[in-house]
């Protein structure tokens, strides 16, 4: 597993909110994952969190390209439902600046995200 945490994952909360950066060019991608797959409320089976890298494309060529070993995968923190889950995904992506930063005395954006909120926002 590469997620890096401050305790061992709960299994009990609903998902996590992450933050993935490239260590050589320090761009970063923030996005949430959920532990289990769900239908009608009811567990269904785990989800594949622990291999997961992020679901922008940009980011996954990057890490093909450069290898895993190259980026840091952290958990920013873990969420209840699915609501407090969307909405702290969306508070970080916020609060971090993901469409307008750019890296220190570039025109490069310093995140791989495309949108904030989600592709279903």
């Amino acid at each position: 597993m590469h997620w890096e945490c401050k305790s061992k994952p709960d299994l009990t909360q609903f998902g996590f909110v992450y933050c993935i950066t490239n260590n050589k060019t320090g761009k970063a991608y923030i996005g949430c994952k959920q532990y289990f797959n769900y239908k009608k409320r009811k567990r269904k089976s785990e989800s594949n969190w622990k291999a997961y890298m992020g679901s922008s494309k940009h980011l996954l060529e990057d890490i093909k390209k450069i290898g895993k070993k190259n980026f840091k995968f952290e958990i920013m923190g873990e969420f209840k439902n699915k609501r407090s889950l969307r909405y702290y995904e969306c508070y970080y992506q916020m609060k971090h600046n993901v469409l307008t930063e750019t890296l220190e005395g570039t025109d490069e954006p310093a995140y791989y995200n495309n949108y904030v909120g989600g592709k279903f926002y």
